[in-house]
């Protein structure tokens, strides 16, 4: 059981080492300064997560088991000089990347911790991220976020390439509806929430066998 556990933390730091490297030269060559994608995280973490005030967050039979809904966060602040859709894009890994280790629950928000302590689970990470990294707000049903008149972005042809951020929607085994989603970082690698906790993870097996389609948010 240990050396499972602990072949498992190599193998996410691996991983986490490999997409930051990734991550880092694709902001070079973009001319991206990589320290300006997490500037501005002190200044948004002081901002409220939900409009609801922390005092009524865990007021008996004011919310359903997910929590507060999360409050809308200001655009971001592009630094001038580099390719702005390249540095969007770049964004939302670095804003993924700051919430590993969280753990997968049903909340809206991270912040939120009644008994079972805080999280998120698929779709309320993707689009927390988006919302709280761009000022991107979109519903965090996965079947709205996946296919609906809500659905953002846009939807991708088959075949067409991803590039870093998109999100990929995900089937159930028996492939019957979409059950999960993920941000595609590059071909080797997607982050979501999902098996416990946020992670990077290799992007091979069930995440490529059941999947269904992708969405862009930034072009």
């Amino acid at each position: 059981m240990g050396k499972t556990v602990g072949r498992r933390a190599l193998l996410t730091r691996a991983l986490f080492l490999a997409v930051i490297l990734t991550t880092n030269s694709a902001a070079f060559a973009a001319n991206i300064d990589s320290a300006s994608l997490t500037a501005d995280f002190a200044a948004r973490d002081a901002m409220p997560e939900s409009r609801v005030p922390r005092t009524k967050w865990y007021e008996k039979g004011r919310f359903d088991s997910w929590g507060p809904h999360a409050s809308e966060y200001p655009a971001a602040n592009i630094p001038s000089g580099c390719d702005p859709v390249q540095w969007q894009r770049a964004r939302v890994i670095a804003v993924a990347q700051k919430y590993i280790g969280l753990p997968y629950k049903h909340h809206h928000i991270p912040a939120w911790s009644p008994d079972e302590g805080p999280g998120l689970d698929c779709s309320n990470f993707t689009a927390w991220v988006y919302n709280y990294g761009l000022g991107i707000k979109f519903n965090s049903d996965v079947h709205k976020q996946a296919d609906s008149p809500a659905s953002p972005g846009r939807r991708l042809n088959q075949g067409e390439p991803f590039v870093a951020g998109d999100l990929l929607y995900i089937l159930k085994g028996d492939r019957s509806e979409v059950s999960h989603v993920v941000i595609f970082i590059d071909e080797g690698h997607i982050i979501d929430s999902h098996d416990g906790s946020v992670q990077i993870r290799e992007f091979k097996g069930w995440y490529r066998t059941h999947l269904s389609h992708a969405r862009r948010i930034i072009e």
